[in-house]
């Protein structure tokens, strides 16, 4: 905003305000806060497609966190079925032949089906020690088994970690999935609960977006 001719605000003390409070992001967290603040103001946006808002975020967890791969996936609003709806960062083969997935209630919430660990609130680390034979397709390069693990912070090809989205039902309504870091470690803490945020953010944009598809269609 440009300042009135007349301004009673000084110079000086203007120029020290705007330069302690720039817009431009001064670290780390500070660029986690300003995607956050995006991508709730384009998910708020009707004229948006849902897909590109969560694009934008599966691109800001891959970018800030260090996850070579992130899907997003959702709740089909037909049936009683989940698939991945945003693949970022995967081989295109991989791609194609994911996409088509689909999960059924029992492969989201079957301990016997994905063994899992909590690793918070809204998240799970889903080990390659208990992933599905099925779900080796999500891989483009070779996939080794029972390779062992040198140190616990690991992370190997086949380990994932969800982040649920929920309804008010406490339902899940989709995820945000990663894998590949690109440091080959298991992330810090802090990383797991930024992304459980971006989980929260795109679980209410979307309740938010198939509210206003219901009052559309009567």
């Amino acid at each position: 905003m440009v300042p009135a001719k007349n301004d009673p605000i000084s110079r000086e003390y203007r120029k020290y305000i705007e330069t302690t409070y720039s817009l431009v992001p001064k670290d780390e967290l500070e660029r986690i806060i300003e995607n956050l603040v995006s991508i709730m103001e384009i998910g708020q946006d009707a004229r948006q497609p849902l897909k590109a808002t969560l694009e934008q975020a599966a691109k800001a967890v891959s970018r800030l966190f260090g996850f070579s791969e992130v899907g997003i996936g959702l709740k089909d609003r037909k049936a009683d079925l989940w698939r991945y709806v945003v693949l970022y960062g995967f081989a295109k083969e991989t791609e194609a032949t994911v996409s088509k997935v689909r999960y059924n209630r029992a492969d989201m919430f079957s301990q016997e089906t994905f063994p899992n660990v909590k690793t918070g609130r809204l998240s799970e680390l889903n080990p390659v020690e208990g992933m599905p034979l099925i779900e080796t397709d999500k891989y483009g390069r070779p996939f080794k088994w029972g390779q062992p693990r040198r140190a616990m912070d690991e992370f190997h090809a086949g380990d994932f970690l969800d982040f649920w989205m929920y309804d008010n039902k406490k339902d899940i309504i989709g995820w945000i999935e990663v894998s590949a870091p690109r440091s080959g470690k298991q992330p810090p803490r802090i990383d797991v609960r930024w992304i459980e945020l971006f989980a929260s953010a795109c679980a209410y944009i979307v309740r938010l977006r198939w509210l206003e598809e219901d009052l559309l269609r009567g």
